[in-house]
Formats: C-alpha cells, structure tokens, sequence
C-alpha cells in the first residue's frame, strides 16, 4: 500500500510544483511515469523521490518517508547496476538513462538541502559528496546530448539551453564576486575556478530574471552545480572563504525558489551558516544573500 500511496502522490499538485501549469511539452514527469512502467530501476527512484517529498511535508512521519526513500534509491541503483552491467549510452536508451541520472542526483542533492545541517562542515562535506556524484552521473550521458536534444526531452532541454544562454546587460548579481576574486592572494588555478563558477551562476541569475514569473527556469538552478569545474568543489569541500561566499550567492537562488518543496528554507540556512562562520573581514561580500533573505519568494 504504501508503494501505491507514494505513485499517487507522484502527481500531486505538491510534488509537481517545479513543472509549469499548461506547458505539458515541458513536463518530466509524465515522461519519468512512462518510461518507469517498463524499467523498475527508474520506478523505485520515482518512488524514492515522492517518498523524500512526503518527509518534508509530514513531519509527524518524516522518519518514515526518509527511510522509505533511502531504501528506494538503494533498491534503484541496485537494479540500475544489474540492468546496466556495462555502461553505454546509445539513442536506444538515452532518455531512460538521463531520468535515471538526473533523478538520482536531484534526489541526493534535495536531501542534503533538507537534511544535513547539523553544521555548516557537516553540510559542505556531503554537499560536495552529492556534487561529485551527480556531476558524474551526468557526464555519463554528456556524450549523447544530441540524441537528448532530438527525443521527447528535446522541449524541456532546450528551453533550459536557451535561458542559459540569454544575455542580460542588467545582470550584475555577481559582479562583486568578480571583483572578490581578482583582488584575492590566491593560486591563479583556483581564481580560474572561481571565475568559471560566478560565471555560470551569473547565467543562471540571468535565466531566472528571463523567466520571471513563471517556474521555467528552475532547471537552471539545478544545473549549476553540474556546471561549476571540479577544482571549485574541491576548494568548497576544504571551506575556502571565496568558495563558501560563491556558495552564498548560489544560496539566493534557492531561497527565491523557497516555495517549492525541492529547496524549502535551505537557502536561508546556507546565507545565515556561511555569514555565521566567516569572520567579519568578509561581510563586505555577503551583503547581496544577506539582502535577498528580505525580498519575497520569487516563485
């Protein structure tokens, strides 16, 4: 019974509060539901994920949900491993292979936005864990982008590559990042890293400020993390002060989208966190995520 109660709430008005009223051609879960009917490893991280939702809206059985959903995501991969025992992506299954991907990391990334803030270390170690992993899950099916783009999630994928490349002249959020890092002492290795990670981010607030009012771009959000070099984790995961103040302004995106149940009030938690363990030499460049825990929801 409870496997039927986390399918049905799979659709629920909740659960898909990331997908856009009236865009049915942008809809993934629809998409997800057909695909996992015939493929049990994408079924259970389905229900892994509805089952994560339930735990941040039912508190009274938010233990239950969570283990119901840990369980689930194992028993995924489990069967994905099983399903896959050599790895290749092919027009075949590229589609299945991306939700699975796309799922899985979503999936680990939302629980550690929700559930890992015992402190601000404990979260940035598994942060960046969950970075890690879901960066190398999707570069597993990096390759086969243009099979993607041709496929039934071709709509939603170009959307999201068009918001990210819009061009934004008011765009300035992360222009004192900018200056930040170069002024900085630091290796020229890490201000490169630095400077591709504000730059992506600059695109995603660019993507935001494109689709304001409307939750089109909130893939955009979900993307950065995927696109910042793997040289920024590392200096996140050692707690560099430019890395966490990055992370702050990330933080803004998601406490504008802290209406919908992926994200919640993690983005107040990570502003407050990282304005709490920098010293206050470094307030200066906090003053912009500090600000935003003032605005409204943008979503």
């Amino acid at each position: 019974m409870m496997h039927l109660e986390l399918f049905d709430n799979l659709f629920s008005e909740e659960c898909c509060s990331i997908e856009e009223p009236g865009r049915p051609d942008l809809m993934t879960t629809s998409i997800y539901a057909r695909h996992a009917l015939t493929n049990p490893y994408l079924m259970h991280q389905m229900l892994a994920t509805s089952a994560l939702h339930l735990s941040t809206t039912r508190t009274d059985t938010r233990s239950t949900y969570r283990e119901y959903a840990t369980g689930l995501q194992n028993r995924a991969l489990c069967l994905f491993n099983e399903a896959n025992p050599v790895l290749e992506v092919t027009r075949a299954n590229c589609v299945r292979m991306f939700l699975f991907s796309s799922g899985v990391g979503l999936h680990l990334l939302c629980e550690t936005l929700h559930y890992q803030r015992d402190s601000l270390e404990s979260f940035v170690d598994r942060f960046t864990h969950c970075l890690n992993v879901y960066r190398g899950m999707l570069a597993v099916i990096d390759e086969s982008r243009d099979l993607l783009l041709e496929s039934e999630l071709g709509p939603r994928l170009k959307l999201t590559q068009a918001l990210m490349e819009t061009r934004d002249a008011n765009g300035s959020e992360c222009d004192i990042l900018g200056n930040m890092v170069n002024t900085a002492v630091i290796a020229s290795c890490s201000r490169q890293a630095y400077q591709e990670s504000i730059s992506h981010l600059q695109r995603v607030f660019n993507a935001q400020r494109a689709a304001a009012g409307t939750k089109i771009a909130v893939p955009t959000v979900l993307a950065w993390p995927a696109l910042v070099p793997s040289e920024y984790v590392d200096l996140l995961r050692h707690r560099q002060p430019e890395a966490l103040i990055i992370l702050a302004h990330y933080a803004v995106l998601l406490h504008r989208c802290r209406d919908l149940w992926l994200f919640g009030d993690s983005g107040r938690f990570l502003i407050e966190s990282i304005c709490r363990d920098l010293g206050s030499q470094w307030q200066e460049w906090l003053k912009f995520p500090n600000a935003a825990l003032g605005e409204n929801s943008g979503t």
